[in-house]
């Protein structure tokens, strides 16, 4: 599979398909990480930035080292869930830090944030109501 096309994938996926995924550690991550220290969690949104080629769908934007970065951050337990809006362009992520300052160094670090294809907003969440159940799949 070419970059474009697994970047593609990955940005036009549901953020809620995603969050399917990774419910089964929600519950662990947030009560501690690796280290023992607290966690918080941040949603991240993308929008297209000053280098965004206009006229051009996301899937042909400079993306493949942001999804490459982001299916890292999943991999290793930073993320939850990251991916594409379906109705327009951009996307959100839901990141595990220790804190904002923590969640601003995972966002300046995005490839598509230092390249300005994407800029991008944080904000500290604290959800106050959630179901041990997974989401439902998108069909």
């Amino acid at each position: 599979m070419s970059e474009h096309s697994f970047a593609r994938r990955l940005l036009v996926l549901s953020p809620v398909a995603a969050v399917v995924a990774a419910c089964s550690t929600l519950r662990t991550a947030l009560a501690q990480t690796e280290e023992g220290a607290a966690v918080e969690l941040f949603i991240f949104t993308f929008r297209p930035g000053p280098a965004w080629r206009a006229g051009e769908p996301m899937s042909r934007q400079a993306l493949g080292s942001h999804a490459a970065y982001w299916r890292q951050l999943v991999a290793d337990g930073r993320a939850f869930a990251a991916g594409g809006f379906v109705e327009s362009e951009g996307g959100m992520a839901i990141v595990v830090a220790a804190d904002i300052a923590a969640a601003r160094a995972i966002m300046a670090a995005d490839p598509a944030i230092a390249s300005d294809v994407f800029v991008g907003d944080i904000e500290h969440w604290r959800p106050r109501y959630r179901t041990d159940s997974p989401l439902p799949r998108r069909s």
